[in-house]
């Protein structure tokens, strides 16, 4: 009985020490598993499409897991009068989920806790839709699926990997940095922008003033001094303002630009027409090559940075990075690099094809993180110092607006000068030396 007895103790730790092994070996294949599903989101309706086979595929997948991919591509539908949350809003969000995750609050609470302190309704009703999702036994990144407009593709990937290799919170905060970086480059263009916008809508506001109150009481003047008879600038010039400050001509005119956006946004619908005007805007004076190329270059390069620090392979990296271009000229050079790397040819022949797109310094800094197995630093430091020169490119062109802002100004000036107070001192003086 006691030999008995020890075989049976001698049992039971034996299967006692079992239990870590096989612990260890679940998380392996559990990690192992997350890895493997860290597959490229194409897009939303092929992953709605992708789901159900998914599911039925699957051996030994349990009710509940099969509901879940069911339902991690539908979008919750939003109200007509709910406001779309800002980009700054949400990059705000992003960072106190980070400041949360990094105190050590769990995900769902710190979810929860944006979701109840946010001052933003709009914030407010995405964070506890996310939250919600969370709860019900699904990952961060379907979460964050269910919103594709807030958060694209490439960012959906990257907390998707992220969360497999246990670094979410070192990826949200690039991501973060980078959303917010993008966000004031906007801004920047914009503010350069507001000046000319303002100062031309105030010279239309003086010429309908001139046109309404002025040019009545010159003509009056002329008519009286001049027989009846106006000068012959003076008449062209009061015939021309009266002409563009007429109603038909504002609607004409307001009725061709609101018709030629709207033709614009049907005719680039074609993927082909968009790349055609893509590739004229990179043409476009100063703005192409100075503002708009380097853009497509930042994003090109920090999006490569994010994906390999990541540890996504090259080739759904360049997949991602393609979609993340806003310019479709620039991102269709990438087809030829991923063909290239998918034959094991390296990215340099395609890229020195396209040097009309990408600059052939990008290409020689590229080719040598390759050769030196640091692309992902060569690729940030390409973005930093290019997102740089896109700042005061952006700032340069307030300066250059100024001038010829100034000098539509004075033609206008001198247009009045010579049409109203040239023929009215020559009046003046004929008048004087009649009498």
């Amino acid at each position: 009985m006691a030999t008995e007895g020890r075989k049976a103790s001698t049992g039971t730790k034996r299967a006692t020490r079992k239990k870590p092994a096989t612990r260890r070996k679940t998380a392996t294949r559990t990690l192992k598993s997350l890895q493997e599903d860290s597959t490229p989101i194409e897009a939303p309706a092929a992953k709605k499409a992708a789901e159900p086979a998914k599911s039925t595929t699957r051996i030994g997948a349990s009710s509940r897991e099969a509901n879940t991919e069911a339902t991690v591509s539908k979008h919750p539908p939003r109200s007509s009068f709910q406001a779309k949350p800002k980009t700054r809003d949400v990059n705000n969000f992003l960072r106190q989920l980070i400041m949360l995750m990094e105190a050590g609050t769990p995900i769902l609470k710190s979810l929860k806790t944006c979701a109840q302190r946010n001052e933003k309704a709009a914030i407010r009703t995405l964070v506890a839709d996310i939250a919600e999702h969370v709860e019900s036994g699904n990952a961060l990144w379907q979460g964050f699926e269910r919103h594709p407009s807030e958060f694209d593709t490439v960012f959906i990937n990257l907390i998707k990997a992220s969360e497999a290799s246990g670094t979410l919170s070192a990826v949200l905060k690039r991501q973060v940095d980078y959303r917010e970086r993008r966000e004031m480059m906007v801004r920047k263009l914009r503010g350069a922008m507001l000046y000319p916008a303002v100062l031309l809508f105030f010279c239309g506001g003086v010429l309908l003033l001139i046109s309404k109150f002025v040019i009545p009481e010159f003509k009056a003047t002329f008519l009286k001094l001049g027989d009846g008879e106006l000068p012959q600038q003076t008449a062209m010039f009061f015939g021309f303002i009266e002409g563009i400050t007429s109603l038909t001509f504002v609607v004409v005119v307001v009725g061709t630009l609101v018709g030629l956006i709207v033709l614009y946004r049907l005719w680039v619908l074609n993927p082909l027409n968009r790349i055609r005007a893509d590739r004229i805007k990179l043409s476009i004076p100063y703005l192409g090559k100075n503002i708009i190329k380097k853009r497509a270059i930042v994003e090109f390069t920090w999006t490569l940075s994010m994906m390999l620090r990541s540890g996504l392979s090259m080739m759904v990296t360049l997949d991602l990075v393609r979609s993340a271009i806003t310019n479709r000229a620039f991102a269709n050079t990438l087809n030829g690099v991923r063909d290239s790397v998918e034959r094991g040819e390296g990215i340099e022949a395609p890229l020195r094809a396209s040097a009309a797109i990408v600059p052939p310094v990008i290409t020689d800094m590229l080719v040598t993180g390759e050769d030196s197995g640091q692309l992902d630093d060569i690729a940030e430091h390409l973005a930093r110092t290019y997102e740089e020169e896109v700042n005061i490119a952006v700032a340069s062109l307030g300066d250059l607006l100024l001038p010829i802002m100034v000098i539509i100004i004075g033609g206008m000036v001198l247009v009045l000068f010579i049409a109203l107070f040239l023929p009215l001192i020559a009046a003046l003086d004929q008048l004087m030396n009649s009498a």
